[in-house]
């Protein structure tokens, strides 16, 4: 059997095994997505006013300015959210502060994508495609694995202190470090693309808008 295929059989089989976790994630996110979506809309005149002349002000900057120290920040800030939900999850007492930066990234994003469509129109519409979508593209489905596999982890070390079952810990916790891998990596690259290839997009949507 091929390497390939049993990769994406096991990565199908994990998340079959987890779809409830899964559902649990999704629902909190667009939760988040819709609270944001409608509170950009009680913003006062002179707030939405205030905040349009700033991204209108940006399109006028120097995209390239400071850009390497932005995603030297930006990297930094996605490694320190992921080693935060890993400790979140081996505490387990943290899981509920894990599932509250799942609906919060969801609050923002849909705060964030709500104003620009209510205030900037089409204008609004392509800057959510060049300067919001390309990073999220990796940070939320990044954030939904790390989140069910730290819960994972979570449930296994709350088994093995209440009850007498025999629970492979280390296992999980072998299992659970290796996702944590796989997401840094992951949101490492999202923090180049949010700090690199997201300004390119932003600096044509400059020129064209």
């Amino acid at each position: 059997m091929p390497l390939i295929f049993r990769i994406r059989q096991y990565i199908n089989d994990y998340f079959r095994e987890r779809i409830f976790l899964l559902a649990l994630v999704a629902i909190l996110f667009i939760m988040g997505l819709i609270f944001g979506f409608l509170a950009s809309g009680v913003l006062a005149k002179d707030q939405k006013d205030m905040l349009v002349n700033f991204i209108q002000q940006g399109f006028h900057g120097d995209f390239n300015l400071q850009n390497s120290a932005y995603t030297r920040q930006t990297i930094i800030s996605n490694i320190q959210t992921v080693f935060f939900l890993f400790f979140m999850g081996v505490s387990v007492i943290g899981v509920p502060l894990a599932l509250l930066l799942i609906f919060t990234r969801g609050f923002i994003l849909g705060f964030s994508t709500g104003f620009l469509f209510q205030n900037m129109g089409i204008k609004g519409f392509v800057l959510t495609l060049t300067g919001i979508l390309p990073h999220n593209l990796l940070v939320i489905p990044a954030l939904f694995v790390m989140v069910i596999a730290i819960i994972d982890c979570a449930v296994a070390l709350t088994k093995l202190r209440f009850t007498k079952k025999q629970i492979p810990v280390g296992e999980e916790l072998l299992k659970c470090a290796t996702i944590t891998l796989i997401v840094l990596v992951t949101m490492v690259l999202a923090g180049l693309v949010q700090g690199y290839v997201t300004p390119l997009f932003s600096s044509w949507l400059a020129e064209i808008v």
